[in-house]
Parts: structure tokens; sequence; C-alpha cells
């Protein structure tokens, strides 16, 4: 699967346009050797590494088909944030994963969100996905100084920098990216051809047939 099929198939499973921060990830791929030290010395701890694998596996829990920790998108999550993203929406991430711990402590006595219920989970997330949208709204107000050609917002001094995706729309996207790239999602999410015969335009989908891994 190359970048562009990649970034189609996550596009459509979020129901819109990915993220312009995540359209240049793909797009232009990885860092350099020559990127910022802050940007390449980026790790998360090890109580986040476990949060994102936890949250990842909400989004795509484990039933017939494997779960989300099942095809590693957890660690996916992590490469993904250090080697393709800014130090300025790395940093957006984790204030992301701070307010998740906040928000669990305040609603369930003190709880970390990993000791939260699942309902308790759930309702957190929810709320967060509430709060991105708020904050995706935000961003599409300030368009008019948005270049539509990169998606970069420009500032008075002529300079460029990417507005921060919401937290927890990048949370959802790299998810669903890491998840449908796998080869765990492509080969058991998703029906896989191996080695694929002639190309057919048109194919006939039977009731609840897996969508073809491309």
């Amino acid at each position: 699967m190359n970048r562009r099929d990649a970034m189609q198939r996550v596009a459509f499973l979020m129901g819109g346009a990915l993220s312009a921060p995540t359209m240049i990830a793909m797009l232009e791929g990885c860092k350099s050797n020559t990127a910022t030290e802050a940007a390449t010395s980026f790790a998360l701890s090890t109580d986040y590494k476990s949060l994102v694998a936890e949250i990842a596996e909400i989004i795509i829990p484990k039933t017939s088909t494997p779960g989300a920790k099942d095809a590693g998108v957890g660690p996916f999550i992590e490469i993904m944030l250090k080697d393709c993203y800014t130090k300025g929406q790395q940093e957006h991430f984790i204030k992301g994963l701070d307010a998740i711990e906040e928000a669990s402590k305040k609603a369930n006595a003190g709880k970390k969100f990993l000791e939260s219920t699942p309902e308790q989970q759930t309702a957190i997330l929810k709320s967060f996905e509430a709060l991105a949208n708020e904050e995706a709204k935000k961003n599409e107000a300030s368009k008019k100084i948005i270049d539509a050609e990169t998606g970069l917002a420009k500032d008075t001094k002529g300079k460029t920098e990417a507005p921060p995706t919401p937290f927890f729309k990048l949370m959802k996207e790299l998810t669903l990216l890491g998840y449908f790239t796998s080869e765990v999602g492509c080969k058991e999410a998703l029906a896989f051809v191996e080695v694929p015969g002639k190309y057919e335009g048109c194919v006939k989908m039977t009731p609840g047939q897996k969508a073809w891994a491309l």
C-alpha cells in the first residue's frame, strides 16, 4: 500500500478529509537525519505508551478481528509522532494526554485513565472527541490566513506554521492509519488477496463482506 492509498483509506474511515499535518507527514515522509534535536529526541513515557495503546484499543477493540494492540498501533503512533510531525504537534499531543489524565482524576475520584472502568474511559474519550470537534471548528474559522496549497497558516512575518491538529482527531487518524496499514489489519480486518488476479473495475459486494485491502 502506498502513501496516497493509505491516506485515502484513512480519510474515508474518518468520514472526511485528513488534517493538514497528517497529509504533509504522509506525503513528505519521515524527517531526515538532519531534523531538529528536539524532534528526534521525542519519546513517550512508559505510562503514556500504555495510555496511547489503551486509547487505540478503545477506538478499535478486539472482537471477531484483532484489535489495535494486536496490530501494534501504540508503538506505531509514537514512531509517527517522532519521525513525521513537528515539535509543536508533538507537544500538543502530549498536552492532550496530560488533559486525559487530569479529566479522569477529576471525574473518577482520583483514578488515572487506565484505572477507570471501561464505561468511564468511554465517557472521557467522548468528551475529548467533542472538544476536538470544537477545536477543529476554530481552526476552520481561521482559514482566511491558511495557504490553500500547503494548508499552512501564515503569520504576519511571512513565516508559515501548521496549526496543531486537535489531540483526539490526530489520535484517531493515527490509530486508523496504523491499523489498516498493518499486516494484521490488512489480512484479518479487510478482505485480502495475497496474489491478485486480473483487474476488475466493478466487483459485486455481498452483505457483510469486508472492504478490500489495497
